[in-house]
């Protein structure tokens, strides 16, 4: 039940701002002050949504994380077992920064006005980092240590702009022929922004994987590796869509009537699943890559 609520806290914690940053720094980067105001305002309430559910599982994980050091459920809500694990433990302070940053991005979106897409990229990215250096990134020392977790960071930032940017793309293309001659340049910028996202989240994760698989080796009866192959698979799936996105429909917009609605199908695809991938990282998070 603990393991179910442990992958549960992990996959919300890291969905919700994975979603928060990559739109908010889309709609920053969008070069339409106007557009991107409108879309920050008719995201609001999804961004709150998100950042509500994201806060309590990003705390709750450092409850969980007493019940693994201890082996007993009642540390989870003992307050002094709670300080040691938050202050005496790496993850702790992981858990403590993630913690922090999630609450502070809560109340951004909270507060009476409408945040910066900026402001709201850069507390999100705060909530990422957080995570980024977690988990299986620390699990070297040094040097060595310190540019795992610069890896695992890249990678989340990258991923969290690929999947989270379509939650802009798509009232665009909702939008599209009404405002496409509005919509377009954004468009064309995401695509740009596309192509260095997707290129630095494959890279970043070939690496992370590398530095994480290096010394146990290739493993096909390992739990770890067999989710992890998944997990490529379902990547893979989504840069193909990505392509043909890119390469073949958007080309056609003009003078193709199915190319509008394929864009709007395949990138609804595209964001569920970065949600399931994202899930399976939350499930080989807790397991040993041996």
């Amino acid at each position: 039940m603990l393991a179910a609520a442990n992958v549960a806290c992990r996959f919300v914690s890291t969905l919700a701002p994975m979603l928060v940053f990559g739109a908010s720094l889309m709609l920053a980067a969008s070069g339409n002050a106007r557009t991107a105001r409108r879309l920050n305002a008719r995201l609001r309430p999804w961004f709150r949504l998100l950042a509500t559910a994201g806060l309590p599982a990003s705390w709750l994980l450092l409850s969980l994380e007493a019940d693994l050091i201890t082996g007993s459920p009642a540390s989870m809500h003992d307050l002094a077992t709670l300080q040691r694990v938050a202050l005496l433990t790496d993850y702790g302070h992981a858990c403590l920064a993630q913690g922090i940053a999630a609450l502070a991005l809560c109340a951004a979106l909270w507060l009476p006005g409408l945040r910066p897409p900026s402001l709201l990229a850069c507390l999100s990215a705060c909530v990422l980092t957080g995570i980024g250096i977690s988990g299986h990134a620390a699990m070297d020392e040094g040097l060595l240590g310190l540019v795992h977790m610069a890896v695992s960071v890249a990678h989340i930032l990258c991923s969290g702009f690929w999947v989270g940017a379509l939650l802009v793309v798509l009232p665009l293309l909702y939008a599209w022929r009404d405002a496409q001659y509005e919509a377009g340049p954004i468009m064309v910028r995401f695509s740009t922004l596309g192509h260095v996202a997707v290129a630095g989240s494959i890279l970043t994760g070939v690496l992370n994987a590398w530095l994480i698989l290096r010394d146990s080796g290739l493993n096909l009866q390992s739990h770890y590796q067999q989710w992890l192959a998944l997990k490529i698979a379902i990547v893979l799936g989504m840069v193909v869509l990505a392509l043909s996105n890119r390469y073949y429909w958007v080309p056609r917009l003009a003078g193709e009537p199915g190319a509008l609605p394929a864009l709007r199908r395949q990138a609804a695809y595209s964001v569920a699943a970065g949600a399931i991938v994202v899930l399976i990282v939350a499930l080989f998070g807790t397991l040993s890559p041996a």
